[in-house]
């Protein structure tokens, strides 16, 4: 019963982390280096937002096919990360592409 609960809980941690990893994590960087950057965070939160649930949907639809191997589901989830990998590329110069965060943000 004590490994069973043990076990339970490990699991349960772990699929809760990798939750966390694809959904509140690339919205958090995108937040940060956005705000480091002076660039337009509602712009950037948008971007990211799309790219994680555009992510989610694809991982959701290539989990019911049965001619695909298993771990092919995971592949869409690298579009999740997309804001912080598009702010990664950009310098803070880039203004125009980046936006300009205004006096309120």
């Amino acid at each position: 019963m004590i490994v069973a609960t043990f076990a339970f809980t490990l699991i349960a941690a772990l699929a809760t982390a990798a939750v966390v990893a694809v959904t509140v994590l690339p919205l958090y960087a995108a937040l940060q280096m956005a705000e480091v950057r002076r660039f337009s965070t509602a712009r950037w939160m948008a971007l990211s937002t799309a790219g994680v649930l555009i992510g989610l949907a694809g991982a959701y639809k290539l989990r019911g096919q049965d001619d695909l191997p298993s771990y092919v589901a995971l592949v869409p989830l690298a579009l999740t990360w997309t804001g912080p990998a598009l702010l990664w590329l950009l310098d803070r110069g880039q203004q125009r592409v980046g936006g300009r965060a205004g006096l309120h943000e």
